[in-house]
């Protein structure tokens, strides 16, 4: 099945020096018919991804690049949806339990839906449902479950964004402890 948006070329002519840093055809070995990335002696393989979604358009978008990556390298991915609380005060304060309610339930079923999407083109994919600081969480989840890569859109659902890319991937660029792949929902390049 052809992930959306990338065309049909050989494992190398997709990562040629854009992915990787380097334009080794070395790298990519043939295992039954499929290809796959493997690292050279020393480095660590990609081996969990993170994908963190509001369910936003460039979120989608991110999807289908955090699945592309894992099909090369064969990793596994982590579906992290963080639900935000508003701040609720005076007599509002009293309906916060059904409205944390109602945020976890859109939470889970963006995850679910961003599941669904990573199976069907025969990824392995687990959901994890947080509430919170959308940045904060991203790089919490990320540092505890050890993860080798953060693919994530430039800009969520919120029209409040910074200069170049949003407020919350800005934080995570600042904060992870390991590489974070950004993606734009605009943009005149399919392949890598």
């Amino acid at each position: 099945m052809q992930i959306p948006f990338f065309k049909q070329a050989a494992p190398f002519q997709l990562l040629q020096g854009k992915m990787t840093g380097h334009g080794e055809l070395s790298r990519w070995k043939c295992f039954n018919g499929k290809w796959k990335m493997t690292a050279r002696e020393g480095e660590k393989k990609i081996e969990k991804i993170l994908y963190p979604t509001d369910g936003s358009k460039t979120a989608e978008r991110a999807m289908h690049f955090a699945i592309y990556i894992a099909k090369a390298t064969g990793a596994k991915i982590i579906i992290l949806s963080v639900g935000e609380l508003p701040f609720l005060h005076g007599a509002q304060s009293g309906l916060e339990s059904q409205v944390s309610s109602q945020i976890k339930s859109v939470a889970r079923d963006v995850a679910h839906k961003a599941k669904r999407e990573a199976t069907k083109y025969g990824i392995e994919a687990r959901e994890r449902i947080e509430m919170g600081d959308p940045s904060g969480k991203i790089v919490e989840v990320a540092k505890k479950e050890k993860v080798d890569a953060i693919v994530m859109g430039t800009q969520g659902t919120t029209g409040l964004a910074r200069v170049i890319i949003g407020s919350v991937a800005d934080r995570v660029i600042r904060e992870a402890d390991c590489p974070v792949i950004l993606v734009p929902l605009k943009g005149s390049r399919t392949t890598f």
